[in-house]
């Protein structure tokens, strides 16, 4: 019985990227994003790495002030190689180019950092004063791809970085759990202060639209036109009343868009199961287990919990499925977002 080695389907992969680098020639030619689509995010995902998961890989991350395309992190949450991606057929030599490398190297402290316009591949693994050639060239269109795949596949491969075949799920998951459990953090510990002087505690600020004069209907999106939200975060919530408030997660979204819910309907049966398919409540009478994202509320003199462990995507659902319990009335607008 012949069995194909993984290593020959990497390289059938490295051919087809070839081959379309042909294809699709004058729109990769003059688009950096249809360049990183088309032939640098099926060779990512190849070799293992989850373009989705920002605790695997992070697109356009920022070192201070510069912004590299493609961050791969290792499973103890470490930068550990650098992908910058050009427009197909960019000269990769260019002296600009070369330098902000240099920039990437010495502010991230990263070893392994590759340039590319999808077919052609520079290796850096370490910069010299006066030295700025790669350490490796590798051309899908000249070279042998069987020699190619086996160099990035010990080079490149994001096994080598996991070992362990972590869950890089729970590990995005767990990033969202220590948020929600700073945000709630820095809560009480506000409200510890005010009571201390004897202040109000003030309502979470919430800026209606009429007094911000430079923030246009088209700058927002209808939360149920949103399609993948992966790698975004959002800045402003617009509540159905004409409401704005200013956020910084989809988390915050589903929760402002449960509390607007649960301020408008009186008769929401808790438990109410989630939206996104999972064996939990979205809403419940008892708190989640121990390590799970959740928040504290109040429905008519009842302490309930909101389950908060989503990913951008299903936090969005959720929103959208409890939005639809608001009373016809209240909804003078539709819920929308801004985002980036």
């Amino acid at each position: 019985m012949k069995i194909k080695s993984p290593l020959a389907n990497f390289t059938e992969l490295l051919s087809e990227v070839n081959n379309s680098s042909k294809l699709y020639s004058s729109t990769l030619r003059a688009n950096e994003a249809s360049t990183r689509a088309v032939l640098v995010d099926p060779l990512i995902r190849a070799l293992g790495w989850d373009t989705g998961n920002p605790a695997m890989v992070e697109i356009e991350k920022t070192f201070f002030q510069a912004r590299v395309d493609y961050a791969l992190y290792d499973s103890n949450g470490d930068v550990k190689v650098i992908i910058e991606a050009k427009k197909f057929g960019e000269n990769l030599n260019n002296q600009n180019i070369l330098l902000s490398l240099v920039n990437y190297a010495f502010t991230s402290e990263v070893k392994d950092i590759f340039l590319t316009d999808g077919v052609i591949w520079h290796h850096f693994s370490s910069f010299e004063p006066g030295k700025l050639a790669p350490s490796k060239i590798l051309d899908l269109e000249n070279d042998e791809l069987v020699e190619v795949a086996a160099y990035l596949v010990q080079r490149l491969d994001a096994a080598r970085y996991w070992p362990d075949n972590k869950d890089v799920d729970e590990l995005s998951l767990k990033v969202n759990q220590i948020q929600s459990t700073v945000a709630n953090l820095q809560k009480e510990l506000s409200e510890s202060k005010n009571k201390i002087l004897q202040i109000p505690v003030p309502e979470p600020k919430q800026v209606n639209r009429i007094n911000q004069p430079n923030i246009q209907n088209d700058d927002f999106k209808n939360i149920e036109e949103i399609g993948n939200a992966r790698n975004t975060k959002p800045s402003k919530l617009r509540l159905p009343n004409n409401t704005i408030i200013s956020l910084n997660s989809w988390s915050e979204v589903l929760r402002e868009c449960v509390k607007f819910t649960l301020e408008h309907n009186s008769n929401i049966e808790i438990p109410l199961s989630d939206k996104a398919g999972r064996k939990v409540n979205l809403l419940d009478l008892n708190p989640p287990q121990k390590s799970v994202s959740y928040v504290e509320l109040e429905y008519y003199g009842r302490q309930i919990y909101l389950y908060e462990n989503y990913d951008s995507n299903n936090c969005i659902s959720n929103a959208i499925y409890i939005l639809r319990k608001v009373p016809r009335q209240h909804m003078q607008n539709d819920v929308a977002v801004i985002y980036r």
